[in-house]
């Protein structure tokens, strides 16, 4: 595949497959297993299944096939197979040795024997109306029928050929839709328009090329969805279309327009564009531009800037040699300091390095000792300006930004650094930047007034504010202007169509950077919000994304993920992220035990009847309605609090004793319906034992975190000892507060924590036992609340103690969170190429719910 095509040079899509003759018997019949081993045999139908065969030909006496199958990598192996003598050759490009048939050689066979549907099948069939009610929809039986005569997939080449059609399709029906009005503007040069947008905003597009073919438009879609083509230049075409043609003046055009780049990062020199009215190219230009026009990439030793200057002239040259004026697209002069300000970063970071002297200025007074690693990660988010720090929990993230900041204040002048976090994490920022360089960030919250002076007064620094402030003060933010931003615990603007992720990313910073242990919990489109903060169109346009990458099922279900080695390469120059077994030798040692325990009468019989409204809606069609939907999420949730204690599903009942402050008996506690909490006390009775050893107790409930607090308040009183919970309700300073006494208050012992309190917090210097009430769903969960306690800092021995209810819903949800490691593991841990997901992790939601309750 080449590297980018334009909208012009894209070819009709058609079949992946082309009509084939009839083939010999041998070629249909032939026992796969037989001839090339049953592990090789399985492998290719896999990569069959996976839509992996991009090209098949029959030869035309049908004894001959001929094609193209990718492999583990992005681009495809040359296959020939033939029949010889009654039996099959074969012979690939992929150059395995230690097989006699490689698996390129069955996917192939596969693919002559189940050929995939054509594109314009596809598409017809997507077209149709559905049938009338009470009748089945014709099935089209030319299908991969690899799991059966209803299953096939697309390949990628076809997916994405679809997507495209789709995107096009849809910009043009938005010109149609919406009423903007378009003008001509009065300019010299190539023909310019103005779409005026709602609330008086203007885009202005502009047509170049011989026969005005060619399109620019200023809008940020143009700018990122690598078509050619926007909303805005459909409209201008149907109106031009309608007016008379006037001459249009002979211009030597040197333009910026982004082209397609399906398996790299884009490069800005090379989407810059010459074109002259009769399309040869100048001698003046032969070194700088391709055929096409295209700005050639810069030979070894010439800067972007140097170069793109070089066309210019060329151009200048070009023009004036021919008589004709020259056209220069605005868009250059902002390329053009960008490669600057890119040159000047990495002639001034390019040399650092531990013991370099900004290096030394900027760790002088550091109030921590460094490991290597995090020098490293530092280094390296220093050098690149705008990167993407994904250390594991509690590796230290906060203090590589720190003192990565202080390196670029330092070699750049990059004096106000913005720190963007959750609420609960505005204060310990505020702590480790005083602990790292003796500076007082301010941390700003109030009332609008006194957030406004502290935006007025900051002159340099570091500020520290929450995610939703960045919604409410976006402007005024904007407006006094900032050289960093920081994302800590970014993951919160992982759904790119909320309004404080759309606000963030209207910070415009030169530098940023992205820090999260979690860059991936479900799906690829989260780390493309991630990522496009950084760069926008370094994973390539939101639409090709899943097409590319993601091959499913005729119901849309997810069978695997592919070509996962693009998406690493298009991350390596800005990515980087280390594990935490692999600094571990660095860390305390950490031990998991379990806590089994059973269910009272009293949550039993409730945890029935849920259990019996899950039952009932399984039995009905796997694809339930949005109110079955909640009635079944309702239900499991019952379940899931049943499993803690009744007294938190009858919460009513049990709250004016629970929040009352006087201890529970032991009385109280059978009321309570819990041997969850009868366990926590008795374990309790141990732990609070042990001299300064303090506890984090975790919850998704902050009701179950009250009923533990009032379990816990007997033994914690006669030890003169307390606890307290910690919650997302609790405003930015009485956390601070909470946590500045959880580390420095010795008779401070307990601290009971949500999972949306606890984000992100720093308990290492205090804490060195966490305890999980119950298995959150999602497995990161689980790994950030220990990740608080078990991380770098941390003297002690860590304990994590799971209390777990045997035989209900929370043993089995153990067994299902697995499954979703499968894509996060396989794109920033493993070198695997595809992640294939085994059946529960390709099943429906309806068919999830049932392994989980089964049993």
């Amino acid at each position: 595949m080449s590297p980018h095509r334009s909208q012009l040079d894209r070819e009709p899509a058609e079949a992946a497959v082309e009509a084939l003759p009839p083939a010999d018997p041998v070629l249909l019949e032939a026992d796969l297993t037989a001839w090339a081993g049953e592990a090789v045999a399985q492998g290719g139908r896999k990569l069959a299944l996976l839509g992996k065969v991009d090209k098949v030909r029959l030869g035309a006496d049908g004894r001959t096939v001929e094609g193209q199958v990718r492999g583990t990598g992005p681009y495809a192996y040359r296959v020939d197979i033939a029949v010889e003598a009654g039996a099959l050759v074969s012979a690939c490009s992929c150059g395995d040795q230690e097989h006699a048939v490689c698996v390129h050689a069955v996917a192939l066979l596969q693919a002559v024997r189940f050929p995939p549907p054509t594109l314009n099948q596809v598409k017809a069939a997507a077209s149709r109306r559905p049938p009338p009610a009470g009748k089945a929809p014709l099935q089209d039986r030319t299908v991969y029928a690899l799991q059966g005569a209803d299953q096939h997939v697309l390949g990628r080449d076809d997916r994405v050929a679809l997507a495209w059609d789709h995107e096009i399709l849809e910009r043009r029906g938005a010109a149609r839709r919406e009423r903007a009005k378009v003008r001509r503007l009065p300019v010299e040069g190539p023909p310019t328009f103005a779409v005026s947008r709602r609330g008086g905003a203007e885009e202005v597009i502009v047509f170049r090329g011989m026969g005005l073919e060619r399109a620019s438009c200023t809008c940020g879609d143009f700018a990122e969805n690598e078509l050619g083509t926007c909303k805005h230049v459909e409209k201008v075409r149907t109106w031009f279309s309608r007016r008379k043609r006037v001459p249009v003046p002979r211009f030597v055009s040197v333009w910026w327009c982004p082209r397609e780049w399906p398996t790299q990062v884009p490069d800005p020199v090379q989407e810059i564009r010459l074109d002259l009215p009769d399309g040869e190219i100048p001698p003046e230009a032969e070194e700088l531009v391709d055929a096409a026009g295209w700005l050639r990439e810069p030979p070894e030793g010439t800067t972007r800037s140097a170069w793109l200057r070089r066309l210019v002239d060329a151009a200048s040259a070009a023009a004036a040699s021919s008589g004709l004026a020259l056209d220069l697209d605005p868009a250059l002069e902002r390329w053009q300091a960008r490669f600057l300000d890119e040159e000047a970063l990495a002639a001034t970071t390019g040399g650092l390095a531990v013991g370099h002297p900004l290096w030394e200025e900027a760790t002088r007074n550091l109030g921590f000792q460094l490991h290597p690693y995090q020098e490293e990660g530092a280094l390296f988010l220093a050098r690149r300006g705008r990167a993407f720090l994904a250390d594991d929990m509690g590796l230290g993230k906060t203090v590589q930004a720190i003192v990565a900041a202080l390196l670029l204040r330092r070699a750049v002048g990059a004096e106000k650094a913005l720190v963007v976090c959750p609420a609960s994490l505005k204060h310990q920022w505020r702590r480790e930047i005083e602990k790292a360089c003796g500076e007082r960030a301010v941390v700003v919250e109030g009332p609008r007034a006194q957030r406004a002076e502290a935006y007025r007064t900051f002159q340099g620094g570091f500020l520290v504010i929450n995610y939703e402030l960045v919604l409410k003060d976006l402007e005024v933010l904007r407006a006094g202007g900032v050289d960093l931003v920081v994302l800590d615990e970014a993951q919160r603007i992982k759904n790119w169509d909320t309004k404080t992720a759309q606000a963030v990313k209207r910070l415009e910073t030169p530098f940023a950077f992205i820090l999260t242990g979690t860059p991936l919990e479900n799906r690829l489109v989260e780390l493309h919000s991630l990522v496009e903060f950084l760069h926008p169109r370094a994973l390539g346009p939101r639409w090709r994304l899943l097409p590319f990458h993601s091959v499913t099922d005729p119901r849309g279900r997810v069978l695997a993920y592919e070509g996962l080695d693009v998406l690493r390469e298009r991350l390596r120059g800005f990515f980087l992220r280390r594990e935490r077994r692999t600094v571990l030798h660095q860390l305390p040692d950490r031990t998991d035990n379990a806590f089994w325990t059973g269910m009272t009468l009293a949550q039993r019989r409730p945890y029935r009847e849920h259990a019996g409204t899950v039952a009932s809606l399984l039995q009905k069609s796997p694809v339930l309605g949005p109110m079955e939907v909640r009635r079944m999420l309702r239900a499991l949730t019952s379940m899931r609090i049943l499993c803690n204690a009744y007294a938190q599903y009858a919460w009513e009942r049990f709250e004016p004793r629970a929040l009352s402050g006087e201890p529970a008996t032991e009385s109280d506690l059978r009321l309570a319906g819990s041997p969850k909490l009868e366990e926590l006390c008795h374990v309790f009775e141990d732990l609070l034992e042990e001299q300064g050893a303090k506890v984090v107790v975790f919850s998704q409930w902050e009701r179950m975190l009250r009923l533990a607090h009032w379990a816990l308040r007997g033994a914690l009183g006669a030890r003169g000892a307390r606890a307290e919970v910690f919650h997302g309700g609790l405003d930015s300073r009485a956390r601070g507060r909470m946590l500045e006494e959880f580390r420095d208050d010795p008779a401070f012992r307990v601290l009971l924590s949500t999972d949306a309190g606890g984000l992100g917090l720093n308990l290492q210097e205090a804490a060195s036992i966490v305890v999980n009430l119950e298995v959150p769903w999602n497995p990161a969960v689980l790994e950030q609340r220990i990740g608080r306690v078990h991380r770098i800092g941390q003297v002690r021995g860590v304990r994590v103690l799971h209390f777990v209810t045997k035989g209900a819903i929370e043993e089995r949800v153990l067994r299902v969170v697995e499954g979703k490691r499968a894509l996060f593991e396989g794109l920033l841990s493993d070198e695997a190429d595809t992640v294939v997901f085994d059946p529960t992790g390709r099943d429906s939601f309806v068919e999830q719910v049932r392994t989980l309750v089964a049993g």
